[in-house]
């Protein structure tokens, strides 16, 4: 299990990308804490905030609908006190219509991700999400 943060976010990057939704593997890089808040977007109006079982589900729900996930990191920043600053690409294909975008269009945003660790673990998450128009 990875302890270091840049090797923790590593793993966490490799589990979404694969949709993998077995939380004993979550377990080891997100602290039985952590928050994700998610910013308005043209996907959520209103600012969104996951704990871990809502993550699991977030990441279910992407698993039914998308397909050919990539994210690509652009930009790493180590700050103080165990905060990492990510930009990068997100893309992803869709397998089914889903409001103003139809199955086999590929959705894009381009992201900016701010992960606190404690325990060695990713404690906090706030994305950025700039998505290209649907």
């Amino acid at each position: 299990m990875p302890t270091e943060p840049l090797a923790v976010l590593q793993h966490y990057f490799d589990l979404v990308q694969a949709f993998n939704v077995d939380a004993a593997a979550y377990a080891e890089v997100l602290h039985p804490e952590v928050e994700q808040l998610e910013y308005p977007n043209d996907l959520h109006k209103e600012p969104v905030r996951r704990s871990f079982e809502e993550i699991i589900t977030n990441l279910r729900v992407g698993r039914e609908l998308l397909v050919d996930p990539d994210f690509s990191v652009r930009h790493t920043h180590v700050g103080a006190m165990d905060t990492i600053v990510v930009e990068g690409r997100w893309e992803a294909t869709l397998l089914h219509d889903a409001g103003p975008v139809v199955r086999g269009q590929r959705v894009a945003s381009e992201l900016c991700l701010i992960f606190e660790f404690k325990d060695g673990k990713i404690y906090r998450q706030r994305r950025y999400p700039c998505y290209e128009p649907l």
